[in-house]
């Protein structure tokens, strides 16, 4: 439960003191599933995040006093981040909350705190999943907002697709829910068809091309990308494996490029140029820490 309040010559009553002493045994829990900004009533509360997507939890100065603390907890597949808004947070683990992770966030003062993280924090594992394997179906466009944060600096996206048909797929990076359409995409190609290499280059595209989809055989496109939230250019690499006639006849693509605006991304979508896509996709964060 929340802080009490109790004034001089106020009696204590039964119930209040039961109510007190329930909340060594059954702390209060608000549970959240976007990102959140702290209030004062949550002092000595429990902060529980549920969402797929990642998120934050923000900490504001003037809520809190020297001595407060609470309990930040993440229970679902998206990274939870505790971000600095107006206060000071310091930590000697990680700020990234990842499934199943927790830690106390302690108050030094009115604008300082310290988060100490539970054992299991994101850090043990090179490779952090932000965005949980996510399907889907018959799609003209896939999007995946607030998947980029400053939680990490790089980012892969595994994407393995089929189609009715055969068309083109291309990848534009977002930011707010908006697609970047402008023609700031530039890539170099090399392809191996059996025997074959071509190499290609394109300037000022509207997009970056994926590997295309060849009917029922799955095609899958590793996606690196370097920075995208950061308000720098963007760059990414692509490799890609299309079963060109049957599984037994791959045709293997590498693409470097870069989208060149200094822009901020928080997502990204990719869509086919004609019919629908159906497959998954992943999204990983490149750990900053060993």
């Amino acid at each position: 439960m929340a802080i009490q309040d109790f004034t001089a010559g106020q009696v204590l009553t039964a119930v209040q003191m039961d109510n007190l002493q329930a909340n060594d045994y059954n702390q209060t829990v608000s549970t959240k599933t976007a990102s959140y900004t702290l209030v004062a009533a949550d002092k000595g509360t429990r902060v529980v995040m549920n969402s797929a997507s990642a998120t934050t939890i923000t900490v504001n100065t003037s809520l809190f006093s020297a001595g407060d603390t609470l309990i930040l907890q993440n229970i679902s597949t998206g990274v939870c981040t505790v971000t600095a808004g107006t206060a000071t947070v310091s930590t000697a683990g990680s700020l990234a909350i990842p499934q199943n992770g927790s830690g106390i966030l302690y108050f030094t003062s009115a604008g300082v705190s310290i988060y100490y993280p539970s054992a299991v924090t994101a850090t043990t594992s090179g490779l952090v999943c932000v965005k949980a394997e996510t399907a889907f179906t018959t799609a003209s466009s896939v999007t995946a907002d607030n998947v980029f944060t400053s939680s990490y600096t790089n980012y892969v996206v595994r994407i393995r697709m089929t189609s009715a048909a055969s068309p083109a797929t291309s990848l534009q990076l977002r930011v707010a829910g908006v697609a970047a359409s402008g023609a700031n995409y530039n890539y170099q190609r090399l392809q191996a068809n059996s025997t074959s290499v071509s190499a290609a280059r394109s300037t000022g595209q509207t997009s970056f091309d994926l590997e295309s989809v060849n009917g029922a055989f799955f095609t899958t496109n590793i996606v690196e990308l370097f920075a995208p939230a950061l308000a720098e250019p963007t760059n990414i690499q692509l490799s890609s494996n299309l079963s060109n006639g049957a599984y037994t006849s791959p045709l293997v693509t590498f693409t470097n490029g870069n989208h060149t605006l200094s822009t901020a991304y928080d997502g990204f979508q990719f869509q086919p140029a004609s019919s629908t896509i159906t497959g998954t996709y992943t999204v990983y964060g490149y750990s900053k820490a060993v």
